[in-house]
């Protein structure tokens, strides 16, 4: 009877999940084919579309990806000033930061480190962290990678549109734990 039971519940959730909808994807909608993301392009919610003078660009959506990763990249203004957001988790995503050019300083935990062209750096979901530009017009480049992306996606469109953090909690799953690095 338990058996029977199960299976039942089990052939009923099928067409649910067939439709199921989670954040801003579909799941079944990784594209056919690769694509090349312009440095002039962004693809928040696996929409191109030419960007500039922003504050940050989406290169790989979780649209593509069925929420697995997301990657950000910065633009030219990014960098523009010292400092960088405050210190917060994950509970959700692993965090990947890729340092393709220049110098940064990124704390894991309570540890504050240097690092520079060429640097990669793994923050497992459920660590504190955050990163600073030490430099003003800082010409460096920092990929972020997010792996599941979770509504991580929601909060960089929403940073890169208005340029400041949002008024509202987006994602309860990645909260505030601390101050941003200080920089002199």
């Amino acid at each position: 009877m338990k058996r029977q039971r199960f299976i039942s519940v089990l052939l009923l959730a099928i067409p649910a999940l067939s439709f199921a909808k989670i954040g801003n994807f579909k799941f079944g909608k990784r594209p056919k084919k690769g694509f090349v993301v312009r440095a002039n392009e962004s693809r928040f919610d696996g929409k191109q579309k030419t960007v500039e003078n922003v504050l940050g660009r989406c290169i790989v959506s979780s649209a593509y990806t069925d929420g697995d990763l997301l990657i950000v990249a910065p633009s030219k203004k990014t960098f523009a000033f010292k400092g960088g957001p405050p210190l917060h988790i994950h509970k959700n995503q692993d965090e990947i930061f890729f340092v393709a050019n220049g110098e940064f300083i990124v704390q894991i935990d309570k540890e504050i480190v240097t690092v520079k062209t060429g640097d990669t750096v793994f923050i497992p979901r459920g660590i504190p962290h955050t990163y600073a530009n030490p430099i003003e017009n800082n010409p460096g480049i920092l990929i972020s990678i997010h792996q599941p992306a979770g509504k991580n996606e929601a909060f960089f469109n929403y940073l890169c549109t208005y340029e400041k953090l949002p008024d509202y909690e987006i994602d309860p799953d990645s909260p505030v734990v601390g101050e941003p690095i200080k920089i002199e």
